[in-house]
């Protein structure tokens, strides 16, 4: 498990992350809604760890789950993503990694 604040330290040594859709997709009143989660993966692979919420709760802490895609996609632009590619199936992933990206602006 790892929190923002672990995951932007992650992507700083060269971890990517992986966007994962949970549940499908659907469109209502202009926004993408459904489910994605976000893990954080080594470069080498070796080790993937779910985005959790700050916040944890009497059970510890929970994942943090995307329920649009307006969301999602500010998320991952805040993190310095300039291209964001989503998957719209449940089960599907989708890579990303900063060395990908120029830098970021304030």
């Amino acid at each position: 498990m790892v929190t923002e604040e672990g995951l932007r330290d992650l992507l700083g040594h060269g971890h990517r992350i992986v966007v994962v859709c949970l549940e499908p997709p659907f469109w209502k009143k202009s926004v993408w809604y459904g489910q994605w989660g976000i893990y954080s993966v080594a470069s080498d692979g070796t080790s993937e760890r779910i985005l959790v919420s700050a916040r944890s709760g009497p059970e510890g802490d929970k994942p943090r789950f995307f329920k649009t895609l307006n969301g999602l996609a500010t998320f991952l632009h805040a993190l310095g993503f300039r291209a964001i590619m989503v998957p719209m199936e449940p089960g599907a992933r989708q890579s990303h990694n900063l060395k990908d990206h120029g830098p970021t602006q304030p």
